[in-house]
């Protein structure tokens, strides 16, 4: 494999919620009311042309893309970088492998995310919306990206995170690894993109299946975690660290309308240290993050110092949502002075 192409929003980094305030904003300004939530998340990465029939704007297309990089600029702090991004681009670097971005948004605003994410001296190859004729989920972007690299469709894969990332490899006859997301592989985190293609030994995020249910409650009996609750969430909720077919940790985020609840983290205790439980969170934080919640809690009795440097704030337990507080969790499982710590993106 001579090239690695990545999708930029929601494989890069993630910006969900500003694109959310930035469309929300256009259709004030080219229809005259707001585009809510429910019309934005279902078409989130759909490219800018597509967005003005979908919504209703009027307006044209470079209008649209101006607007969008005006509007844009103006939240680059509330974007959030994917940590495992630079060190895996070095990593492909060093390997000899040449690396591309292939994204729906504008060049000049692909190049103020790629500043700001300090990852642009690391893509070599921007294939942007804005010079091709057709986005994705067309090939033309990845067609592009190739000519520019230098390689066949066979040399190279492609990364992405949505149905548009996966057409858009498809049709340019480039396999594809989903990043959350079936394809022709599938990766949990981008730090397992190593492993995927062999070229480091060693454990991995994957989901949790029904086999796994065994495993993963002896895993929290042995961590003195409650299971009351697991098997009704079990196994969506659930991903599981795995190395050579041995389930050797487990997290869990469960979903109460746009809240989320982080249960069941448990490492086996002769790999606890060596990032299995921070590859856990961020995994279950980065789902949340997808998934556009906006809150995730936990109750612990034990780790509210590890949480708390992974970004949880303490909250009282009465401050949660009715669904939530209705849960196993916190209704049965956990005792009265298990702390309530709040996750928010």
């Amino acid at each position: 494999m001579r090239a690695v192409l990545f999708d930029m929003d929601g494989v890069l980094v993630r910006s969900e919620e500003v694109w959310f305030k930035v469309v929300e904003a256009a259709g004030v300004r080219f229809r005259g009311r707001p585009v809510t939530r429910e019309e934005f998340f279902p078409t989130f990465g759909q490219g800018t042309a597509t967005d003005i029939p979908v919504f209703g704007f009027s307006c044209t297309v470079p209008e649209l893309d101006a607007f969008y990089v005006r509007e844009f600029v103006k939240h680059l702090a509330a974007i959030w970088v994917n940590p495992e991004a630079r060190p895996l681009a070095e990593q492909l670097h060093a390997r000899g492998v040449r690396v591309g971005v292939v994204t729906n948004t504008v060049a000049p605003l692909t190049a103020e995310i790629l500043r700001h994410a300090r990852l642009d001296e690391l893509f070599e190859v921007r294939a942007t919306a804005d010079r091709v004729e057709h986005a994705k989920p067309a090939p033309d972007l990845v067609l592009l990206a190739l000519r520019e690299l230098g390689v066949d469709a066979s040399e190279a894969v492609m990364v992405g995170d949505s149905r548009f990332d996966r057409e858009a490899a498809r049709a340019a006859s480039v396999p594809f690894i989903g990043l959350k997301l079936d394809g022709d592989a599938r990766v949990e985190r981008l730090g397992d993109l190593p492993v995927q293609l062999g070229w480091r030994q060693g454990w991995r995020l994957r989901p949790a299946t029904t086999g796994d249910q065994r495993n993963v409650e002896a895993l929290l009996t042995a961590a003195g975690l409650p299971l009351d609750g697991v098997g009704t969430q079990f196994p969506g909720a659930f991903v599981v660290a795995e190395e050579r077919g041995v389930v050797l940790g487990v997290a869990a985020l469960e979903r109460y309308g746009s809240d989320g609840l982080l249960r069941s983290v448990a490492v086996a205790a002769d790999r606890r240290g060596g990032g299995v439980g921070g590859a856990l969170v961020e995994e279950r934080l980065a789902e949340a993050r997808k998934a556009g919640l906006v809150s995730v809690s936990l109750l612990t009795t034990t780790a509210r110092d590890y949480f708390r440097l992974k970004g949880f704030a303490e909250a009282s337990r009465e401050s949660v949502s009715p669904a939530l507080a209705a849960s196993a969790e916190f209704a049965r499982a956990c005792p009265s002075t298990a702390v309530h710590l709040v996750w928010r993106p």
